[in-house]
This record gives C-alpha cells, sequence and structure tokens, in this order.
C-alpha cells in the first residue's frame, strides 16, 4: 500500500465514522431516547453524547490532518498561494470543490464548538431542588431551549456532512464548482 492509499483511507474512514455518528444519532439513538421515559432518555443521550463527542472531534481532526497531507501529495498545495493551493488549481472548478470543502468542515467544526461549548454543558447540569420553583422553571425551560438547539444542530451538521461527501465525490470528476 502507498502513501496515498494510506491517506485516502484514514481519510476516507475517519468521515464515515463522522457522518455514521451523526446518521446513528438521528436514526436510531433519538428514536430509542424518545421511547423510553424522558429520566432515562435523558441519561442515555447524555453518555451517548460524552462518547460521541470524543470521537466526532478525533474524526474532524483526522480529517483535516489527512486532507493536507493527500493535497500535498497532489503536489497542489502552495505557501505562499491562492488559500494555500497553487494558483493554477485554486482558480478551477477542483480548486473551488476543495474551498467549498474546507469552509464547510469549518462549519462542522463550529457547530461542534457550539455544541461542545455551548449546549451540552446546559444540558448536562441537574436542577438544584433547594431552587425557588421559579428558578427550577427557568432552568428547565433552559434545558429544554437547548435540547432544541442540539436537535437543530446535529441536523444541520448532518446536512452540512451529506454536502461534504458530495463535494467529496465530484472531486474524482473534477469538482462540483
Amino acid at each position: 500500500m502507498d502513501i496515498d492509499t494510506l491517506y485516502a483511507a484514514l481519510h476516507d474512514l475517519a468521515f464515515a465514522v463522522y457522518i455514521g455518528g451523526l446518521f446513528y444519532a438521528e436514526f436510531v439513538l433519538t428514536p430509542a431516547a424518545n421511547a423510553v421515559a424522558p429520566a432515562q432518555g435523558v441519561v442515555v443521550r447524555r453518555k451517548a453524547g460524552d462518547r460521541q463527542a470524543i470521537i466526532a472531534w478525533t474524526s474532524l481532526f483526522v480529517i483535516l490532518i489527512t486532507g493536507i497531507l493527500r493535497l500535498g501529495q497532489l503536489q497542489i498545495l502552495a505557501f505562499p498561494g491562492t488559500f494555500f493551493l497553487e494558483p493554477a488549481i485554486a482558480s478551477t472548478g477542483y480548486g473551488h470543490t476543495i474551498f467549498a470543502m474546507f469552509g464547510l468542515w469549518c462549519v462542522l467544526v463550529a457547530l461542534g464548538l457550539a455544541m461542545t461549548f455551548v449546549l451540552r454543558p446546559l444540558l448536562v447540569g441537574k436542577i438544584d431542588p433547594t431552587l425557588s420553583q421559579e428558578k427550577r422553571e427557568q432552568r428547565q425551560e433552559r434545558m429544554i431551549g437547548a435540547a432544541r438547539w442540539m436537535t437543530i444542530s446535529l441536523r444541520v451538521d448532518l446536512l452540512v456532512a451529506v454536502a461534504v461527501v458530495v463535494l467529496g465525490v465530484s472531486l474524482r470528476y473534477g469538482g462540483l464548482l
């Protein structure tokens, strides 16, 4: 196996793991968690989310590194260049597709940051029983809002990931853009 094949296999495997986790969360985990008592569903989502976050961040990192290595092996990286690509490549459909894929990867990272550092902390906190009824209700409302935004974020994440797959496949044919 040559190094190009290794980079491609690692890159594709990392993306398959990433998008597979999103499909699993949307089409298996969420319906299963909704089918049990709400308190149990929260625990299932929290535990699965802890593991998924580690896997997703690892996958995004591997995707970035192997993507850069693959472009380096193709000898189309340039420093300086047009956004680090050879100018002759950057102005083609292939280059535009690479830019779009990197931009969408950045969207995946931004969504991951929001889910990991904004929404998840709101979901994992417990409601202190010593709080006043009004404060407990406010806390519960924030948790419900965070859960709703988490669902929306995961679905957007899935749509963006599918768009990246379509763009990635199009590279074989010169790019889509």
